[in-house]
């Protein structure tokens, strides 16, 4: 295989190994074993931002994969930590099962809203964190969060989940999109028939209702009876996502819970061919006729693009190794080199023009999981 493939992976494992894992596995963690919601760009954590169930799931998954694959040596304890900082702050002491949405800077509750999304890392982050210690407590909550989304966040009428208990519109793929992921892995885990069912309904709900077959796009916004949302929001197209869907759906059919290849393959085309700006960089937003509208570029998009080339490497497709090797070396080369090591620009205008003040927690779940598909992609081809 390609020694750009090797270059990219190469870097990759250090920058994950030398530099993220102990930055936020010392510095991203307060004295409780809770997650900060960001660092500062000279490294120091930021105190006094609102901190998000969400983060504290994305970190536990972070510390409980580096763990699993023995990325870092204490990977583990910052993982048992997050753990339970998850279950002692982030779990809802109103009366009723669920997570908190927002807890304040020192971790008491701020919104305590039931958030389908949030829900959603919850699952992935146990399932990880079950990978790692086999702790039972961790399928269990597991059940725990699928009984509450069926109990009080699943619409029977019109399909999926609601965005959050008290209802909120428009209702998102997204939170679908992290459902899928999350039972994916639990059905990968432990084979859990429960969790394989999700999954499969998760993939016959895209192709249903998500997926646009006259544009070859995925829908973003609905309205509540998961018709496109009214006005520009239905018209929204984030071509991060199609790489994203992309992926998932490649493993849904490898789980056997899932046949939506060719919906894959139009999502694939349509971001790769309007979705990218002249270096080969996703912007964040397009329409569905494919015009550029934001220009700008998240982080996160570049990680599924990865992704997204990972999988058509994997499906024998020519130069898509090549081509994730490629946006690895950009992404280090841009978002990844801050002068602290270890943090990265979130986000950049169209200009090129970073437009971030702090690095942003919630990202490095979407880096791990994109270094982590180049990684096993690069040592299968150098087995192979």
């Amino acid at each position: 295989m390609s020694a750009l493939l090797q270059q990219a992976a190469a870097r990759a494992r250090a920058w994950l190994c030398e530099d993220a894992l102990p930055l936020w596995g010392t510095v991203g963690v307060d004295a409780s074993g809770a997650f900060h919601e960001r660092l500062n760009f000279d490294g120091s954590p930021d105190l006094a931002s609102p901190r998000r169930m969400r983060v504290q799931a994305r970190q536990l998954y972070v510390f409980s994969e580096a763990a699993v694959r023995g990325w870092w040596a204490p990977a583990r304890s910052v993982a048992d930590a997050g753990y339970k900082a998850l279950v002692r702050d982030c779990w809802a002491r109103d009366g009723e099962a669920g997570f908190l949405h927002t807890m304040t800077p020192d971790l008491a509750p701020l919104d305590q809203k039931r958030d389908t999304y949030d829900h959603a890392f919850g699952l992935f982050a146990l399932a990880w964190y079950h990978k790692a210690s086999g702790d039972p407590g961790a399928r269990h909550l597991a059940g725990r969060i699928l009984d509450l989304l069926d109990a009080k966040l699943s619409d029977p009428v019109n399909g999926g989940y609601v965005e959050s208990f008290p209802p909120a519109l428009p209702r998102r793929s997204d939170p679908h999109m992290h459902l899928l992921e999350a039972s994916l892995e639990w059905s990968e885990t432990t084979g859990d028939a429960r969790f394989e069912e999700t999954a499969s309904r998760m993939v016959a709900l895209f192709k249903s209702r998500f997926f646009d077959a006259g544009s070859g796009t995925l829908r973003e916004y609905f309205a509540a009876d998961l018709g496109p949302a009214p006005g520009q929001a239905g018209d929204v197209v984030a071509p991060g996502h199609h790489f994203e869907w992309t992926w998932l759906l490649a493993w849904a059919k490898a789980r056997g819970v899932g046949e939506a290849r060719a919906e894959a393959d139009v999502l694939y085309a349509y971001a790769a061919r309007y979705g990218l700006d002249g270096s080969g960089l996703a912007v964040d937003e397009c329409d569905r006729g494919g015009r550029q509208v934001r220009h700008s570029r998240r982080a996160w998009p570049q990680t599924e693009l990865i992704k997204a080339h990972i999988t058509k490497a994997r499906e024998g497709v020519p130069g898509a190794a090549e081509a994730a090797a490629r946006v690895a070396l950009a992404v280090l080369d841009t978002y990844l080199a801050t002068d602290t090591p270890g943090l990265w620009m979130d986000q950049f205008d169209g200009d090129g023009r970073g437009v971030t003040d702090a690095a942003p927690a919630s990202t490095l779940y979407h880096v791990v999981v994109a270094f982590r598909e180049l990684l096993l992609f690069a040592e299968a081809a150098k087995l192979a």
